[in-house]
């Protein structure tokens, strides 16, 4: 089964999707990263220079007050615990840290000279406020600069291939068959089409055109070849007559015997080639077809013709078929399929098997190789050419193809060389 594949809207979607979320993991990772320079070089240097400035001023006055603003506290000590500092703060020792408190986390920096310890304690809570508004809060409006431009971008996108998608399911919706004309409408299309759309759009309608006037060429040359054929057929078959009104001997009898049916058989075949060119269903009987009757006459008809042969025929069924079809169709297939078997086998067994909706014919001829399985419904292609015995020109086969086609019919076929061919077909009822 043939996997279906995505659409272009997905795929722009996707890339679209794609090139926001690496915008968006960029820029978090831009602004984590400057928080993080803010908090381990801006912050721990502006705390070691407040020291620094401390230690200075303390050198000189002993008196010196201690920081204190909105954002940072300083603390001093001596190397006995004093009640000005916080319990959480005597522990740690010297230099720049972060403290679990109270669900805070200051940053804290220890320093000691002369004897003393300073600490200086830094709420960030009041900077990471600052940080939202002058931070996150410009980061959301850059987003949002960035993704309304790719927005507008997806739409201007999805606005030039909506000619193309529109193409697509048109002929995704088209009905291939002998009957449907390739002409389509594309007015609804060509309104938003682009230059290369329409230059799209005039190749099929080239091609459609082309196509058409050959499958029209194929048909007219069928129906007036099978029309020329059945005159002399029709000579034959009067002919034929007239001789069977004569005196003959057995001899002369047994050679008109053989002629009457082949003649049949071609007109078989030139009504066949005439049904399928004609723009119209075939004729299925209003009364259900008895398939084992059908079967049962032309197997022993054609069985008679191979008598010479030493091969052992059985008819089996497991059910009375009748079913609503194309009597004439389905006798081609059977003549077609049942002939094959009894020319490529020169000796052996033939056994033909009805059941419920299918036909098998099996054969221990002399088979086919996997190479002309694969071609064995190709026109004027014939399997085993060095069978000189054989005659035809290999048309066989593709009609019966052509026929399962036309009536939703199913043939199946199994063959190893040396070992014999199997084919079955299965039928399918003609609803009216």
């Amino acid at each position: 089964m043939t996997q279906k594949r995505r659409g272009i809207h997905y795929k722009i979607i996707k890339a679209m999707a794609i090139q926001l979320l690496l915008i968006s993991a960029v820029t978090l990772l831009g602004v984590y990263g400057a928080a993080k320079v803010v908090e381990n070089v801006l912050i721990k240097q502006a705390l070691e220079g407040e020291a620094d400035f401390f230690w200075k001023n303390y050198e000189k006055n002993p008196d010196f007050n201690l920081p204190s603003t909105l954002n940072l506290t300083g603390y001093m000590s001596s190397s006995q615990p004093s009640d000005d500092v916080p319990d959480y703060l005597e522990s740690l020792q010297p230099g720049y840290q972060r403290v679990d408190f109270n669900h805070r986390q200051p940053l804290v920096h220890i320093s000691e000279q002369y004897g003393k310890r300073l600490y200086l304690v830094f709420e960030e809570g009041q900077v990471a406020r600052l940080s939202f508004y002058f931070g996150i809060a410009p980061l959301a409006f850059v987003l949002l600069i960035i993704y309304l431009p790719a927005w507008i971008m997806y739409m201007l996108s999805r606005r030039a291939i909506s000619p193309v998608v529109k193409l697509s399911r048109l002929m995704d919706s088209v009905e291939v068959s002998e009957r449907a004309d390739l002409k389509m409408d594309f007015s609804d299309i060509e309104k938003n089409a682009d230059a290369e759309v329409m230059t799209l759009l005039q190749a099929f309608d080239q091609y459609a055109e082309r196509v058409n006037e050959y499958v029209t060429r194929e048909k007219n040359f069928t129906r007036y070849a099978s029309h020329e054929l059945r005159t002399p057929l029709a000579v034959l078959k009067g002919s034929i007559s007239l001789l069977e009104k004569q005196q003959l001997n057995d001899s002369q009898l047994k050679v008109v015997s053989r002629m009457k049916p082949m003649v049949k058989e071609m007109e078989d075949l030139l009504e066949a080639l005439f049904l399928l060119s004609r723009d119209q269903e075939p004729d299925i009987s209003e009364e259900p077809v008895n398939v084992n009757a059908v079967v049962k006459q032309h197997f022993t008809s054609i069985e008679r013709l191979f008598a010479d042969k030493n091969i052992e025929t059985s008819l089996h069924s497991n059910v009375q078929l009748k079913m609503r079809i194309s009597e004439r169709l389905l006798v081609i297939c059977l003549n077609n399929i049942i002939f094959n078997a009894f020319n490529y086998t020169e000796q052996g067994t033939i056994e033909v098997f009805i059941g419920r909706s299918f036909i098998r014919v099996s054969d221990t001829g002399i088979g086919m190789d996997e190479r002309s399985l694969q071609r064995i419904f190709e026109p004027f292609y014939r399997a085993n050419r060095e069978q000189e015995q054989v005659k035809g020109f290999g048309l066989g086969m593709a009609i019966v193809k052509r026929i399962c086609d036309q009536m939703d019919w199913r043939i199946s076929i199994d063959s190893q060389p040396g070992k014999g061919t199997q084919i079955q077909l299965t039928l399918k009822e003609h609803d009216k």
